[in-house]
C-alpha cells in the first residue's frame, strides 16, 4: 500500500500524478485540495527525489501552512517537513529578504509595521501637513497601490497631468509615509513583498536552487503575488497551482481573479484539472449552492458532485424584523441542539455575517437566552493592551528606529510624561530628521539640549527607560551568551515591576492580564530551542534558514538577535484570534460554543450548521460593493461552509426599520430547492446528519435526554407570512392580543399555551422556560387565545359569520309588530315552565356539542381593558354599517323560542343575558397551523347550519332528529291505545293533504305564501293533533299561519337560511 495515494479519488490521483511541469487544479469547496497539494509535495520528495529545501510551498494563512506541515509529516515523517520552504508569502519573502536584503540596501535589523503602525505615522503626516484626507482612506489607498506595483513617482506624473486637488494631498501622504518608514528601517506588508520581487528580479540566483512552486488558493493572489510566483518558478518553471474562480472573494484587497486565465496564457502547456467530488456538505445544499454561483455566465463550467445523501433541503426563513430574526436565530439554534440528542454541540453552529456590524442584535439575543458564543475577526491575543506594552519594549530593543513602538512605552509604566510633550518630541524628532531615540538619548546624557521642555521628574523617568533598553541591548551582544527572547521579557517585566503595574492599573481584572503575559512567556520560549548551542556550528534554525547559494553571501546575524527578530515578526504577521474569555469545563475541557464570524474570516473552515441572516439587498449584495459577481460568490462560500444544514434569513425590516428586498442571488431558480421554515427533526433527518457528519446516531435515551429541554419541537414560533408585511402581521395580530399602535412583537413570538404548564412572565419579559422576548413584560389572557373554549358545531361543517349574525339581529327588529302579536299568556306560562329542565331534555350546549355541567358551572371572566375597548370600538363600527343599534332583548325577544333568538341574545336558564364563556375544557397541545392555512383570513359567510327545504325531494322515512323548540318526551308515559298508530300515507292521501293545507293557509285576500319558510315544525315522538288529522285525511280548521310538512327533516337538507318574516309567522 502506498500512503501517499492511498485514499485519493481517480481526479486526486491524476492531479498528484501528472507529470505536467504547469498544472493548474481546480478545486471547489470541500473537494479536498489542501489532501491533494500535500499529497503532491510528498510525491516529490519520495518520487522524485527533490530535497525538501528545493520546493517551495506558498500559502495565505498562518494555520493553512501548519496544516499542511503537519499532514506532510505524518506522510512521510523523517522531520522532512520541517526542510521545506513552506510558509505565507510574508512570511517567506521576510527570510529572503532577512538573508539577501543587504544586496539591495535593506538595513540590518529592519522591523515590520504592522497596520496600527501604519495608520499612526498616516495620521501625524496628515496633521502635520494639514491635508484634508482621512487617515483610513489613505492607507487603504497605498495599500492598493502597492499591491498592483504602482509607487508614489508614478502617481505624482498622473496628478500632474489631471491636476486633480486630492490627487495631489494622496501623493504628498504616500511620498512623506515611504520617507517615514525608511527612516525608521520599518517595512510594512506590502513592501515585503515589493522589495522581494525587487531582490528575485535583480539576483535571480537567490531561488537558482528551486525546483517545484506550489501555491495554495492560488485565485486570491495579486498582481505583485503572480510575479513571485514567476520569478520563484524562473529556473525550472515548475508550478503546481491549486484554486477555485468561484471563491474568489478578496477583490477589496487587489486579489486578481483574472490570474487564473493569466497563468494559462504566461504557460501555454498548462494542464488543467477539475476536482468535482464534494466531501463536505449533502446533496440538497450543493444543488441550492450552485443554482447560485451559475447565474454567474463568465465563470468556467464545471461540476460539483456531491458524495452525501440529499440531507435536508437550505431553509430561506422570512421574519418580521431584524430583532426577530435574531430571536428566530436563536430559538432554531436551541431546537437543533435538543431535537438531535448528542449528535451536535454548541461548536457545531456558525452564524456568518456579510458584515460585523449586523452581530448587535444576534449578540444581544445570544446574551439573554444564555448560548455561549465566540466572535471572529475580533481583538487579537497580540493587540491587548499588556501584551502590547511588552512587546513594544522588545521592538524598541530590537530596533531603536521604531518611533511609534518608543512613543508608546515613554511613559508606561508612568514617568511623570504628559502626551503633550511626547507629541512634541515627536514633532522634534521629525523637523530635526533624527529618530526619536536618538533625541531622547542625548537629551538623557547630555549632549544635546531638546527644544521641547522636560521636567525634572520626567527626565529621570525617561534616564530610567533609556537604562533598560540599553542593558538589554548589551545583554544580547554578550559574545557567551545565548539571551532568548523569554529571558529578555522576564528581564524586562522584573525591571518594570510589571505585576504591579497590573495590580494597581486594572485592580478589577489584573489576573486575568497577568495571565496572558504568562501565556506570552510560553510563547517566547518556544524560540529558545532554535538556538545554536555551539558558536561554530552554521544556523541551526531549519525553519529560517535558506539553503546557501554558490557565489552568494548571506548576511550574518547575532544568535540572540535572530531569535528576536524572528519572535517579533512571527506575532507581526500572526492572524490568530483568541476569545476574551477562554472558559473550560472541569470535565468537558474547552467550553463549547457557537462561532459568530464574517463570510471573509470564515474562509476555508466548515460547520454542520450555518446560519447566514440579512441575505438582502444592501447586505447581499452589499450596498458599497462594485462588483456584483463577486458578492454571488460570497454568498456561494457561505452556502458551501454547512455540512448537514443551512439556514438564511431575510427580515422585512432591517435593524433601521428600513423596507428590505429579497437578495437577487436567491432569484426565482432557487428558491424552489429552499424550504420555508426549519426543518422537522424526525429519525431519518437525524440519521442523514450524522452520516454526512460521520457521527454515531444519538440513542433514543440520547434524545430524550435533551428533548424535554425543548420549548418548541417544530419551527412555528413565528408565521411564515409569505408575501405579508411587517404591518400586515402587526395588524393581523393586534386584532386579538390588544397591543394596538404599540409595535408590540411578543404576542408575534409565540402562540400562547393554554395549558396549565404555560410559563407565566416575569418583570423582565422572560418566560418561566427562559425565553427571552422583546417587548413587555405585561401578559393578558384574550379571546383568541383560549380557542378551546369556542363553541363548535359538530352537526355540520358550517359556520354562521359576523356579518350574517348582525344582519339576523337587525331584520328582527323590522319585524317587531310580528314579534308582538306572539306575545300571549301561554306563551308566558310556558316560559316560566322552562325554568326547571326536564328529564331527557336536551340543552342549548347539548346542541353545540358541550356538556350541561361544564356551561352551568362556568364562571364569567372579566374582559381586559384593552380587549373591551376593542371589541366596543369594532362594534359600533360594524352597528353603524347596517343602519341597526345594539338593545337590551325585550319581552318578546326573551319569550321567543331559543333557536329564533340571534346567539348573542340567547338568555341561560335564568332568563338574563349572559356572556359569560365556558371554563376551557383541558386540551392537548395546539398543533402546527398548516401553511396553507397561515394567512387565511375570515370572510362573511352566508351559509349556516341549518339545511333548506327543498320541495322537489321525493318523501322519505320520518325523521328522529328532535329539534330544540320541541316539547320534551315524557318519561316512561304509557301510550295511548285509543289512538290508532300513525302509518304511511299513500302518495293519493299525501297529495289531498298537500292540497287542503295550501287552501287554508291564508286568507284569499292576501298573497300567496311562499313555497317554503326556514321555521320548521316540532318533530317529537308524541302523537300530535295535526298527524291525526293527516292520518284522517282531513283538514277541519286552519294551523297557527305556518306551512306544515310531515316530509322530515330530510326534505330540507340542502336549503339555505333565511331570516323569518312575515309570511312565515302569519298574521
Amino acid at each position: 500500500m502506498d500512503p501517499i495515494l492511498d485514499g485519493l479519488n481517480a481526479a486526486q490521483r491524476t492531479a498528484v500524478t501528472s507529470p505536467a511541469d504547469v498544472l493548474q487544479i481546480l478545486a471547489p469547496p470541500g473537494s479536498g485540495k489542501t489532501k491533494t497539494l500535500t499529497s503532491r509535495v510528498a510525491y516529490f520528495l519520495s518520487y522524485h527525489q527533490y530535497e525538501p529545501w528545493n520546493i517551495l510551498c506558498l500559502t495565505f494563512t498562518v494555520k493553512s501552512s501548519r496544516e499542511m506541515k503537519e499532514r506532510i509529516a505524518k506522510l512521510l515523517g523523517n522531520g522532512l517537513e520541517t526542510k521545506l520552504i513552506l510558509g505565507t508569502f510574508h512570511s517567506v519573502c521576510r527570510r529572503y529578504l532577512v538573508t539577501y536584503g543587504h544586496l539591495i540596501g535593506l538595513r540590518k535589523g529592519f522591523g515590520i509595521a504592522d497596520s496600527g503602525d501604519s495608520l499612526s505615522i498616516i495620521k501625524r503626516i496628515i496633521k502635520r501637513l494639514n491635508l484634508n484626507i482621512k487617515p483610513d482612506a489613505a492607507r487603504s489607498r497605498i495599500s492598493s497601490s502597492k499591491a498592483q506595483g504602482i509607487d508614489y513617482e508614478e502617481l505624482a506624473l498622473e496628478a500632474t497631468k489631471k491636476k486633480k486637488v486630492d490627487q495631489q494631498e494622496f501623493v504628498r501622504v504616500y511620498e512623506a509615509y515611504e520617507t517615514q518608514l525608511a527612516s525608521s528601517n520599518l517595512l510594512d506588508y506590502d513592501d515585503l513583498l515589493l522589495r522581494c520581487v525587487d531582490l528575485l528580479r535583480q539576483y535571480p540566483t537567490c531561488v537558482s536552487n528551486i525546483e517545484a512552486v506550489l501555491i495554495d488558493e492560488f485565485q486570491d493572489t495579486n498582481v505583485v503575488q503572480f510575479d513571485l510566483m514567476r520569478l520563484f518558478a524562473s529556473k525550472q518553471k515548475r508550478i503546481t497551482t491549486v484554486g477555485d474562480p468561484d471563491q474568489s472573494i478578496y477583490g477589496w484587497r487587489s486579489a486578481e481573479i483574472k490570474n487564473l486565465k493569466r497563468m494559462q496564457k504566461q504557460y501555454p502547456d498548462t494542464l488543467v484539472v477539475h476536482l468535482e467530488d464534494n466531501y463536505r456538505s449533502s446533496g440538497a445544499i450543493l444543488l441550492a449552492a450552485l443554482e447560485v454561483i451559475q447565474q454567474d455566465e463568465s465563470r468556467p463550467s464545471k461540476t460539483l458532485l456531491p458524495t452525501h445523501c440529499p440531507g435536508t433541503s437550505p431553509v430561506l426563513r422570512n421574519l418580521p424584523s431584524a430583532a426577530i430574526e435574531a430571536l428566530w436565530t436563536v430559538s432554531e439554534i436551541k431546537r437543533c441542539f435538543g431535537m438531535t440528542g448528542k449528535l451536535l454541540d454548541y461548536s457545531d453552529f456558525a452564524i456568518l455575517l456579510r458584515s460585523a456590524a449586523l452581530s448587535r442584535h444576534i449578540e444581544s439575543a445570544m446574551g439573554k437566552s444564555g448560548i455561549p458564543y465566540r466572535m471572529v475577526g475580533g481583538q487579537r491575543f497580540f493587540d491587548r493592551t499588556e501584551i502590547k506594552i511588552l512587546l513594544d519594549y522588545l521592538r524598541s530593543i530590537s530596533q531603536t528606529d521604531n518611533n511609534d513602538a518608543l512613543a508608546r512605552i515613554i511613559n508606561t509604566p508612568p514617568r511623570k510624561i504628559g502626551d503633550l510633550t511626547i507629541k512634541a518630541l515627536l514633532e522634534e524628532a521629525e523637523a530635526k530628521r533624527v529618530t526619536l531615540w536618538r533625541l531622547l538619548r542625548d537629551a538623557v546624557q547630555g549632549h544635546s539640549i531638546p527644544t521641547t521642555k522636560i521636567s525634572q521628574p520626567a527626565e529621570q523617568g525617561l534616564g530610567n527607560l533609556i537604562n533598560i533598553i540599553l542593558t538589554a541591548q548589551m545583554k544580547m551582544q554578550e559574545a557567551d551568551s545565548s539571551f532568548s527572547p523569554q529571558r529578555l521579557l522576564e528581564y524586562t517585566i522584573k525591571r518594570l515591576d510589571f505585576k504591579s503595574y497590573l495590580e494597581k492599573k486594572y485592580t478589577e481584572d489584573h489576573e486575568h492580564r497577568w495571565a496572558n503575559v504568562e501565556e506570552l512567556l510560553a510563547q517566547a520560549s518556544d524560540c529558545s530551542p532554535r538556538l545554536a548551542t555551539d558558536p561554530n556550528e552554521p544556523n541551526q534554525n531549519e525553519d529560517e534558514a535558506l539553503p546557501n547559494i554558490e557565489g552568494l553571501a548571506q548576511r550574518a546575524q547575532g544568535r540572540s538577535e535572530e531569535a528576536l527578530s524572528e519572535f517579533l515578526a512571527n506575532v507581526a504577521l500572526s492572524s490568530d484570534l483568541r476569545d476574551d474569555d477562554e472558559e473550560e469545563d472541569e470535565e468537558e475541557g474547552p467550553k463549547k460554543k457557537v462561532t459568530i464570524s464574517t463570510i471573509h474570516a470564515a474562509k476555508g473552515l466548515e460547520w454542520p450548521v450555518v446560519f447566514i441572516p440579512a441575505v438582502y439587498e444592501g447586505s447581499i449584495p452589499h450596498s458599497r460593493a462594485e462588483d456584483t459577481d463577486e458578492e454571488r460568490r460570497l454568498l456561494y462560500v457561505a452556502m458551501t461552509r454547512a455540512q448537514a444544514l443551512l439556514y438564511m434569513s431575510c427580515p422585512t425590516k432591517n435593524s433601521q426599520s428600513e423596507e428590505t428586498t429579497l437578495s437577487p442571488f436567491l432569484s426565482e431558480k432557487v428558491t424552489p430547492y429552499l424550504s420555508n421554515k426549519g426543518p422537522s427533526f424526525t429519525h431519518g433527518t437525524i440519521q442523514d446528519m450524522s452520516q454526512i457528519l460521520r457521527r454515531a446516531c444519538p440513542t433514543e435515551q440520547e434524545l430524550g435526554e435533551r428533548y424535554g429541554k425543548v420549548d418548541n419541537a417544530e419551527d412555528d414560533l413565528w408565521l411564515t407570512n409569505e408575501g405579508m408585511d411587517l404591518d400586515d402581521v402587526v395588524s393581523k395580530w393586534d386584532k386579538w392580543d390588544g397591543a394596538g399602535s404599540t409595535g408590540s412583537y411578543q404576542h408575534i413570538i409565540k402562540r400562547r399555551k393554554i395549558s396549565g404548564d404555560e410559563p407565566k412572565p416575569t418583570s423582565a419579559g422572560t418566560s418561566a422556560k427562559g425565553f427571552k422576548t422583546v417587548t413587555s413584560s405585561t401578559y393578558t389572557s384574550v379571546t383568541m387565545q383560549n380557542t378551546s373554549s369556542f363553541s363548535i358545531n359538530k352537526s355540520s361543517g358550517g359556520f354562521i359569520s359576523a356579518a350574517s349574525h348582525l344582519q339576523h339581529v337587525g331584520l328582527q327588529k323590522n319585524e317587531k309588530d310580528v314579534q308582538d302579536n306572539r306575545k300571549a299568556p301561554q306563551s308566558k306560562a310556558s316560559s316560566a315552565k322552562t325554568g326547571k329542565r326536564q328529564e331527557a331534555q336536551g340543552s342549548l350546549m347539548s346542541y353545540w356539542a358541550r356538556s350541561y355541567s361544564d356551561s352551568r358551572h362556568a364562571k364569567s371572566k372579566p374582559t381586559p381593558a384593552p380587549i373591551r375597548q376593542s371589541r366596543d370600538e369594532t362594534f359600533d363600527k360594524s352597528s353603524k354599517l347596517y343602519n341597526s343599534t345594539f338593545e337590551p332583548p325585550s319581552d318578546a325577544q326573551t319569550n321567543l323560542p331559543l333557536h329564533a333568538l340571534s346567539p348573542s341574545l340567547r338568555s341561560n336558564s335564568t332568563g338574563v343575558i349572559s356572556t359569560a364563556r365556558p371554563a376551557p375544557h383541558i386540551r392537548a397541545p395546539m398543533l402546527p397551523i398548516p401553511q396553507s392555512l397561515a394567512s387565511h383570513k375570515l370572510l362573511p359567510n352566508p351559509s349556516t347550519t341549518r339545511p333548506q327545504f327543498n320541495p322537489t325531494d321525493s318523501p322519505r322515512r320520518k325523521s328522529d332528529y328532535v329539534f330544540l323548540s320541541s316539547s320534551p318526551p315524557k318519561a316512561e308515559e304509557e301510550a295511548d291505545t285509543t289512538i290508532p298508530p300513525l302509518t304511511p300515507k299513500t302518495s293519493e292521501q299525501q297529495e289531498k293533504s298537500t292540497s287542503a293545507q295550501a287552501a287554508v293557509m291564508y286568507h284569499d285576500s292576501q298573497p300567496a305564501a311562499t313555497q317554503h319558510s326556514d321555521s320548521r315544525p316540532a318533530v317529537t315522538f308524541h302523537t300530535t293533533s295535526v298527524a291525526r288529522l293527516q292520518a284522517a285525511g282531513t283538514v277541519h280548521k286552519k294551523t297557527l299561519g305556518v306551512r306544515r310538512s310531515v316530509n322530515g327533516w330530510s326534505s330540507r337538507v340542502g336549503q339555505g337560511f333565511s331570516v323569518p318574516g312575515r309570511a312565515a309567522y302569519g298574521p
